[in-house]
């Protein structure tokens, strides 16, 4: 069976950061025949084999998709880890699927991912090169996507910061406790001791 074949990256793009400049990845695992062993066989013969498919977001015709290189593993180590847990492609990529966000319109939704965004985080770090190829609308996606992740974010810290709070008081709570029982212990222990202490001097006759 003849493996896809797609433009390959130039080797500029290849020693890019990867996240940070809207490179991603995905993995999957493809059945590919093995001709010397069909050949010899008489019957078709295939070995699964791991594939990469590597992309920019925002652009469409840039892509490659290959078997997986021990660079790719370490590379995009994330997402190879949640392939091999089992997830599928789309699971791979880390962030806020575009399904999820209320802010756009299904129509948006197909545009966006057929140039490869497919989520808001993605959306949210394209370069202005990238934003003039999507072309009209797209510093307000941009912008949106930005605003919307920064909101996330200070609402998570605010959480976080509630939950801490309630910790410390939980905690001052229990110390507090231990606190009341130990001197309710210690009471107890010296009242003991008191009756437990010889009665001095002698009665008269």
């Amino acid at each position: 069976m003849p493996v896809p074949h797609f433009p390959a990256i130039n080797s500029e793009t290849r020693t890019m950061p990867d996240n940070s400049t809207g490179i991603y990845a995905s993995f999957s695992l493809e059945p590919v025949e093995q001709t010397f062993l069909t050949e010899k066989e008489g019957r078709p013969i295939f070995a699964d084999k791991e594939f990469v498919r590597i992309f920019i977001s925002g652009d469409k015709h840039t892509e490659v998709y290959r078997e997986v290189t021990e660079n790719d593993k370490q590379r995009f180590s994330d997402a190879y880890k949640r392939f091999k847990e089992g997830a599928a492609a789309r699971e791979q990529l880390t962030g806020t699927p575009l399904s999820q966000w209320p802010y756009l319109k299904p129509s948006q939704i197909k545009e966006l991912e057929a140039v490869n965004i497919y989520t808001v985080e993605q959306l949210a770090a394209l370069s202005d090169t990238v934003k003039q190829k999507i072309g009209m609308g797209a510093n307000e996606l941009v912008a949106a996507a930005r605003a919307y992740l920064a909101t996330a974010e200070n609402s998570s810290a605010a959480s976080a910061f509630a939950a801490e709070n309630e910790r410390l008081k939980d905690e001052v709570t229990r110390l507090q406790e231990q606190m009341k029982e130990m001197a309710l212990r210690f009471e107890a222990l010296e009242s003991e001791r008191q009756g437990s202490q010889p009665t001095s001097g002698l009665m008269k006759r």
